[in-house]
């Protein structure tokens, strides 16, 4: 049973809560291990979603970052979530020519930081579900700190950002 249903007792869950009930989170303890290691915002390994909240909240995050937190890294897994929804977004970005760029220009950036996965494993597995969530949960009033710095000026294009605007009016619905 979908998490949504035991929530409200709806049998149609909102697209949101069917996108969120792909992780589950991670208890204190693992997040606590996995924390000491990696020092993350956030990370999803094998369904299960875990949330650095101390270092979130330490660095400014507010509101409901946490479940901004879990929405965001459950797009990790928005392919197997919601495959139309991933298909028909995927699609859009790369058939748009402003998104590719700005996939271009951020994989160099990314490069100068360390990054050596392929530019395509690198999108597929990090980059494109961040640009899906920076789009939804970015903005200066954003509860996650490091979403403010997104805004929708960045170069979403024209086909892919209209269909991210589709997605986020369907998450609700």
């Amino acid at each position: 049973m979908l998490k949504g249903m035991l929530k409200t007792g709806n049998p149609h869950p909102s697209l949101r809560e069917l996108i969120t009930s792909g992780v589950k989170r991670a208890s204190k303890k693992e997040e606590k291990l996995l924390f000491e290691v990696h020092p993350y915002y956030g990370e999803v390994i094998n369904n299960t979603a875990y949330v650095n909240e101390k270092k979130l909240r330490d660095e400014g995050s507010t509101g409901d970052f946490v479940n901004d937190m879990i929405f965001g890294e459950s797009l990790h897994n928005l392919d197997k979530t919601s495959p139309y929804w991933h298909s028909r977004l995927k699609e859009a970005a790369n058939n748009d020519p402003e998104v590719m760029q700005w996939k271009q220009d951020s994989y160099e950036y990314s490069k100068l930081r360390g990054e050596q996965r392929p530019i395509d494993e690198w999108w597929n597995t990090s980059r494109f579900d961040q640009v899906v969530g920076g789009y939804l949960l970015g903005g200066k009033d954003a509860n996650v700190h490091t979403m403010r710095e997104w805004n929708k000026d960045l170069p979403f294009g024209t086909n892919f950002r209209n269909e991210l605007e589709e997605f986020k009016q369907a998450l609700d619905r």
